[in-house]
């Protein structure tokens, strides 16, 4: 690895063997975490010591270790940290889509269509689970068509419309955006703090797909889930804030 990339997956690396270490001692996730904390200096100092945890963790821990693992920034306390620190932004919402087919018209000929079904491998069909993220609010972003589409998370409001808030015509590029951790762990709370700067500073809204997980869903339903959601997108960009010209 190149020597920029190298601290932080040491990092990575020392919080991996710490939360191994502490894995079996504790019944919560942020219950490890917060043992892995006291325990990490002995791996940060020690190369040959982490090394060899790294070993036995990798052969020896299941999928549900490593669903715990990447799922830290899943908890309550670091999901709100991390809202309280990063961009602010007019909308955030999370969106619960109702597994019905519709009809897309072929790029080559719009006069031809083709049937999108819903998701239906291993658990068959369940609504689709998106978060519609954007800097600025954007025509139809507001709709009762969308609105009713919202999700509760429990938490503070979703979208911000002041009195003052300024609507801004639909963008014509929508970025689409499935989330890392292997299709078995996290959601897009978690990578909430770069989808909003990246609205930000690429001025287009960003409609990041809550996939389905394994090994409770496994493959293809998380890729289903992302081909619909993507589909659904194109279908209907009049909610999205956007003109359905690039994505």
């Amino acid at each position: 690895f190149t020597p920029a990339i190298r601290p932080c997956l040491q990092t990575i690396a020392i919080g991996l063997v710490a939360f191994g270490e502490n894995y079996r001692r504790h019944q919560s996730g942020i219950g490890v975490a917060a043992s892995s904390f006291f325990t990490s200096g002995k791996y940060a100092i020690d190369p040959e010591l982490r090394g060899a945890e790294f070993e036995r963790i990798t052969q020896n821990l299941d999928v549900h270790f490593w669903k715990t693992f990447w799922n830290i920034t899943e908890t309550e306390v670091l999901s709100s940290l991390a809202s309280m620190t990063s961009t602010q932004v007019k909308v955030n919402r999370a969106l619960s889509v109702p597994p019905v087919p519709f009809d897309l018209p072929l790029a080559a000929n719009h006069r031809a269509s083709v049937t999108i079904a819903p998701p239906s491998a291993h658990i068959g069909t369940a609504p689709v689970q998106m978060r519609l993220i954007s800097y600025d609010l954007r025509e139809g972003q507001d709709s009762e068509t969308l609105l009713s589409l919202s999700r509760s998370e429990g938490g503070a409001i979703s979208l911000s419309l002041g009195l003052k808030t300024k609507r801004l015509p639909s963008s014509p590029c929508l970025l689409v955006h499935f989330h890392g951790g292997g299709f078995v762990a996290q959601t897009s709370k978690s990578h909430e703090p770069y989808l909003k700067s990246w609205s930000q500073d690429l001025g287009v809204p960003i409609l990041s797909v809550d996939y389905s997980l394994a090994p409770e869903a496994p493959f293809p339903r998380a890729l289903e889930e992302c081909f619909y959601a993507y589909c659904w997108a194109l279908r209907n960009h009049h909610l999205l804030g956007w003109t359905g010209k690039y994505v």
